[in-house]
């Protein structure tokens, strides 16, 4: 009688013993596989944002190749700095660059008559790719050649070898400015961005096209083009 007792509970599942020996199993695993998604997840968003960065330097490139001027039209077919960079503000290089070239403003006028666009097929700075808070491609002048260079001032060491910008003084630049960076995400692009370019983490963060400031969450300030 005793014997049926114990094979009908044997039957009904597992022990409370084993029930604690699965979930350790299950926690066990979890500890081990979790980490590698995450891994995972933020690389891809890496190279979502490292693909759009080189989309974004295209555009730029035709469009100067069109134009002949790496800053934003006015409506007079004029090219003039543009600060914010912002998709919103109409007369940014961040809005010329998706604007299409049947649009009013085309009309001949000055510079106006080479523009060939679009030259992106979107830019919205509140919806950065993969990471970030907000994007921006502003159009300014950059410091005087051999300015050392800090994590958010308009001076690049293209070469990577001094610390001091390799622009030209009164060069205009066009950068590409993503806010809510970290510093971790940050390095991994810059990995993928300026591959030789310093040793330290210190020299990663402005040396090369790539630079990182900590401010508004991590700020990266990646260079385009100028003249």
């Amino acid at each position: 009688m005793n014997l049926n007792k114990r094979q009908s509970q044997k039957d009904q599942g597992f022990t409370l013993i084993e029930m604690i020996g699965v979930l350790a199993v299950v926690a066990v695993l979890a500890a081990m596989i979790i980490p590698k998604v995450f891994d995972i997840i933020a690389s891809s968003k890496i190279d979502a944002l490292g693909a759009a960065v080189k989309t974004y330097e295209t555009a730029v490139t035709k469009y100067y190749t069109d134009i002949g001027s790496v800053l934003p039209l006015n409506a007079s077919g004029v090219p003039q700095t543009e600060n914010s960079g912002d998709s919103a503000t109409v007369r940014s290089l961040a809005a010329r660059l998706t604007l299409s070239s049947s649009d009013s403003l085309n009309t001949g006028a000055n510079l106006w008559a080479k523009f060939n666009g679009p030259y992106l097929e979107k830019f919205d700075t509140t919806s950065p790719p993969g990471l970030g808070t907000a994007m921006y491609i502003p159009a300014r002048t950059a410091v005087s050649y051999g300015t050392s260079v800090t994590g958010n001032n308009l001076g690049w060491d293209l070469k990577g070898d001094d610390g001091n910008s390799d622009l030209n003084t009164g060069a205009n630049v066009v950068y590409f400015r993503l806010t809510g960076l970290g510093e971790e995400d940050f390095l991994e692009l810059d990995r993928m961005l300026d591959a030789d370019v310093g040793g330290t983490d210190a020299e990663k963060e402005v040396r090369g096209r790539a630079k990182w400031h900590s401010g508004s969450g991590g700020t990266l300030y990646l260079y385009l083009a100028h003249r």
